[in-house]
């Protein structure tokens, strides 16, 4: 649907004050950030600021939802090609949330270090939507190591590996951002520990086609 001139704008605006916000919670953390010090960094007079966000929080809320709704799409647009092997969607889940944590570096990074005393204390309701969100993504792990086992993977508990899986992505994506490495070294890091994980969970046939 076609939207105005003014509706343009005013999401430019949201746009602009929330990647504004970004830069100052990822260099003073979320705590020591103010509303007036993001009003100077977007450029925007503070009653504008709270024209659109009546706090920092809020700021922050859509901010955690838009980035977890971003990668929720990205992992399902893999989940749903039919032209891809479970273990080529696998594969693609991995690089592709590789590249998002790489991507939205700042965003990351101070989501992981602040969520325990924001999502958990101040956001509650926050983090009960992240939870969802990230059951979703679990649950779209699971449904493709349920439909590797015709032969593809061994016969584990999709679930647990859906979970086991969800965990190593993580963690290696969290720890490639603090690693001064290049994109050809970063892929090629990616292709050994999706292996070594293919090793485990595939079986004998799966191996030699890959």
């Amino acid at each position: 649907m076609d939207i105005s001139r003014k509706e343009r704008d005013e999401l430019r605006r949201q746009r602009e004050i929330m990647e504004a916000a970004l830069s100052i919670f990822a260099a003073q953390g979320f705590h020591g950030t103010t509303m007036a010090q993001i009003s100077e960094s977007a450029q925007y007079p503070l009653g504008t600021i709270y024209k659109y966000f009546s706090s920092k929080k809020q700021i922050y809320h859509e901010l955690v939802l838009e980035r977890v709704h971003q990668l929720g799409d990205i992992l399902y647009e893999i989940s749903i090609k039919k032209d891809l092997s479970p273990t080529e969607k696998l594969k693609q889940f991995l690089f592709a949330k590789s590249k998002f944590y790489r991507t939205n570096n700042e965003f990351i990074r101070i989501y992981i270090s602040e969520r325990s005393t924001i999502d958990s204390v101040l956001m509650p309701k926050l983090n009960e939507k992240v939870n969802r969100m990230n059951d979703k993504m679990v649950f779209l792990f699971q449904k493709t190591f349920e439909q590797g086992q015709n032969g593809e993977f061994k016969s584990y508990p999709p679930r647990e590996m859906a979970l086991l899986f969800t965990d190593i992505a993580h963690s290696v994506c969290w720890s490639s951002l603090f690693d001064d490495e290049d994109e050809e070294t970063h892929h090629k890091r990616l292709e050994l520990i999706f292996n070594i994980f293919l090793n485990g969970v595939a079986d004998n046939k799966t191996l030699q086609e890959n």
